[in-house]
């Protein structure tokens, strides 16, 4: 029921269908979402990489952006309904011009682990939610949607993990960060957080589109991201 909570849909990487012959309720998997996010994921990372160069190129150091780590408290957007969220990211020197996020974020869908993540000194940054594997249902019955073909490429265990890719922006200005998020569901939408007590009351989230940066206003005005 989305009424009752919007990230619920994130989670629905099957659907219930019936079985005629048997007469048994089974979910049908559809391997396509996870391989398409996982595509994302890689044509993402190559873009950041050619970015990073670029930054480099230029003489940039680390030094231009390096947000405190801490507690970020914000909010997200997803269909409609928007909800609290708070991040605990640590950063730390990595490779180059880039620094290393990491760190455990928990909202409505639960806890989640923040793997693989960098940001730039120009406030370009990116990382992985991974929740626990159970996180998504896993199907009953391993049966495909019409037209489609099982791939041997995704396990049952990953068509089960509820993982999340975040591409978002530092503002050391507003001292927040703000994005979009996809899930490997197929799901998205659009999250905002700052380092300092919860603040999600007062936050606007502007709906995802594509692979743009979202917008987030404060209610009364103020600029976002």
């Amino acid at each position: 029921d989305r009424k009752l909570s919007g990230t619920r849909t994130r989670r629905q990487v099957c659907r219930v269908e019936k079985d005629s012959e048997e007469g048994r309720m089974f979910k049908v998997r559809d391997d396509s979402k996870v391989l398409a996010w996982r595509k994302r994921l890689e044509e993402y990372k190559v873009e950041f990489a050619r970015t990073e160069d670029g930054i480099a190129a230029q003489g940039q150091g680390r030094q231009l952006c390096i947000p405190a780590s801490g507690t970020y408290n914000g909010c997200y957007g997803e269909n409609g309904f928007k909800g609290d969220t708070s991040y605990v990211l640590t950063f730390e020197p990595a490779r180059g011009s880039a620094v290393r996020v990491h760190g455990t974020v928990s909202d409505t869908d639960g806890q989640a682990v923040i793997e693989d993540g960098y940001i730039l000194p120009n406030g370009d940054c990116y990382w992985i939610e991974r929740s626990p594997p159970g996180s998504i249902d896993p199907p009953v019955k391993r049966v495909m949607n019409p037209g489609k073909k099982p791939s041997n490429e995704v396990s049952d265990q990953e068509a089960s993990t509820l993982m999340a890719l975040v591409i978002a922006k530092y503002s050391k200005d507003e001292g927040h960060i703000s994005g979009n998020y996809v899930a490997n569901t197929g799901i998205g939408g659009t999250m905002w957080c700052k380092c300092g007590p919860p603040v999600a009351s007062i936050v606007s989230l502007g709906e995802s589109h594509g692979g743009s940066i979202a917008v987030a206003t404060l209610d009364g005005g103020g600029g976002g991201g």
